[in-house]
């Protein structure tokens, strides 16, 4: 059955494909569930047709793109960036056949952007943009031949690179204690496991081992996008943070954090996990805490600083991240340390030896 009903909700249609699956929902009757479907097939059926070719429309492959990055759980913001990018993409050439786009369209569009807005908007669109037609060139159905954003140059930007500051202890003690009750238990699972905002978001009861005191988080940040489970101990905070959480839990919910939101496709509120940020409520909190702002990911900068610098070893620093690359890791250890200070305190004070002094 390719047209079901859900008591409270509607109609939805669902159906595969050569193995891709195609839904949607609700419908208010099932006709219009029925039609919706059809055209869903046709389209489905125009993109199978033109792929065989190694071609297609502009705006097919980059919904097929924006579709990719929400099954894989890219997060909420390259998500957004892709989409506008995407939007001003189509904006400007049409829907015209991947084929035709060249080169010096590609630049031209550019160019538009950076115009219209600045250097660093034209760098952002060609990161993004250029990933989605690479993207459509290595998929096994391979969708396009070409890629013509591939091999533009970056614009240069007088806009200085900013050192991101990492929050110390006391600074996370004092923005945890301003936030308001309900948000503190989200900020110390942060805190405590290290992890990304998303996997925290996906996080689920069934993850949560309150016996051998670890959790599971999720994440698809690796080479082949797929789902791996890493396991990170338990501090005893975070065990009677998520132990407090457990006790109050709905037994309906298997989520550790979920909220109740407005569907502007169903058009309905509906419950489910975190599936953005919550940065506006960090912001406000580190306000309310006399700090500079500091994002998420700098709760997991903070976390990999206090091991690197108390003499953990690099390969349990990348399991508790969650680096499947060595590298990754060295890299941003390598952010977070003082080096420049610490090559200058050994430059002065080696040079200030006596019989050290030059002329």
């Amino acid at each position: 059955m390719t047209v079901y009903f859900k008591a409270g909700k509607g109609y939805r249609y669902d159906f595969m494909v050569k193995g891709k699956r195609h839904t949607k929902a609700w419908f208010k009757t099932k006709r219009a569930a029925k039609a919706a479907e059809a055209e869903k097939r046709k389209e489905v059926k125009r993109q199978l047709a033109m792929a065989a070719q190694g071609d297609m429309d502009l705006l097919d492959m980059l919904n097929l793109r924006l579709d990719y990055l929400l099954e894989r759980a890219y997060s909420d913001s390259h998500y957004k960036k892709s989409k506008y990018a995407a939007q001003r993409l189509l904006d400007y050439l049409g829907n015209v056949p991947c084929s035709t786009i060249t080169r010096l369209m590609a630049d031209e569009f550019l160019m538009a952007v950076v115009r219209e807005s600045t250097p660093v908007a034209g760098n952002n669109d060609l990161k993004v943009i250029r990933a989605a037609f690479s993207w459509a060139m290595k998929r096994g159905q391979r969708f396009i031949q070409d890629n013509p954003f591939a091999g533009l140059e970056s614009f240069p930007s007088d806009k200085p690179k900013e050192k991101k500051r990492t929050p110390t202890s006391e600074e996370l003690d004092r923005i945890i204690e301003a936030a308001k009750a309900k948000d503190r238990p989200y900020l110390w699972v942060l805190r405590e496991t290290l992890a990304r905002s998303i996997e925290v978001h996906r996080l689920k009861w069934k993850r949560v081992n309150f016996e051998k005191r670890y959790v599971e988080l999720k994440t698809y940040k690796n080479k082949n996008r797929e789902p791996v489970l890493r396991q990170v101990p338990m501090t005893d905070q975070l065990y009677d943070v998520l132990w407090e959480l457990f006790k109050d839990r709905d037994p309906d919910k298997e989520w550790v954090f979920w909220h109740r939101y407005y569907n502007a496709e169903t058009r309905r509120m509906e419950e489910g996990p975190y599936n953005g940020g919550r940065y506006k409520m960090l912001q406000t909190t580190c306000k309310r805490a006399g700090v500079d702002y500091y994002t998420f990911h700098r709760f997991r900068a903070s976390g990999a600083s206090v091991m690197d610098n108390n003499g953990a070893l690099l390969p349990g620093i990348q399991r508790v991240l969650g680096h499947a690359d060595r590298r990754s890791t060295e890299i941003y250890l390598e952010k977070l340390r003082d080096v420049e200070r610490d090559a200058m305190d050994i430059y002065e004070r080696e040079s200030r030896k006596k019989g050290d002094k030059v002329a």
